[in-house]
């Protein structure tokens, strides 16, 4: 059985008035995008992960998964200019034989 999570973590963090996408922001002196990827990957039931990320925050994606171990995480997209578009873009690395998506906003 197949299922896909899309987390669509492609916001600017503008209304929060921070200096970094809000994926980005600190919780508890780590990054938001951390406790998602850290949930996700413990799941029994989700086997891959898309992340949908801010433009040119891919790379810190990526290498935030790697520091987690997060080894479900299958892919890393540019996000969109809204959240509809970064899940578009989320659920466009989705085989189409996965038997479950889910979104996480």
């Amino acid at each position: 059985m197949s299922v896909w999570a899309v987390i669509a973590a492609a916001g600017s963090g503008e209304r929060l008035g921070l200096d970094r996408p809000k994926a980005f922001a600190n919780l508890r002196d780590r990054p938001l995008l951390a406790e998602s990827l850290e949930r996700l990957e413990e799941s029994d039931w989700i086997t891959s992960i898309v992340v949908a990320a801010p433009p040119d925050w891919e790379e810190p994606v990526i290498l935030l998964a790697e520091e987690l171990v997060a080894s479900k995480v299958a892919a890393v997209v540019t996000g969109g200019a809204t959240r509809g578009e970064s899940v578009a873009a989320g659920l466009a690395e989705v085989p189409d034989d996965a038997l479950v998506v889910v979104v996480h906003d």
